[in-house]
């Protein structure tokens, strides 16, 4: 069965004065008539104010890091949906 793996951005919230942004491991697995996606979070980005931290949660990819700043346009949407 073939499989695609890639990072995504998951839906921001807000938490006390911090949004909270999960970075999730999505994974499709392709069979000749199904398909199957598992969803996985791996990071999460928390931003407070102009300060951001990048936290890895166990089994995150080691390339994790470098992957979450490819997807800063994403990052930045999620952001101002906490800020609104």
């Amino acid at each position: 069965m073939p499989e695609k793996t890639r990072l995504v951005v998951g839906g921001a919230r807000r938490a006390g004065g911090r949004c909270i942004i999960p970075i999730i491991r999505a994974l499709a697995v392709y069979g000749e008539e199904t398909a199957a996606v598992i969803l996985t979070p791996v990071a999460l980005l928390v931003a407070e104010g102009e300060n951001e931290y990048l936290t890895l949660l166990p089994g995150a990819p080691p390339e994790t890091r470098d992957i979450a700043e490819t997807l800063r346009d994403e990052i930045e949407r999620e952001k101002k949906k906490c800020a609104g």
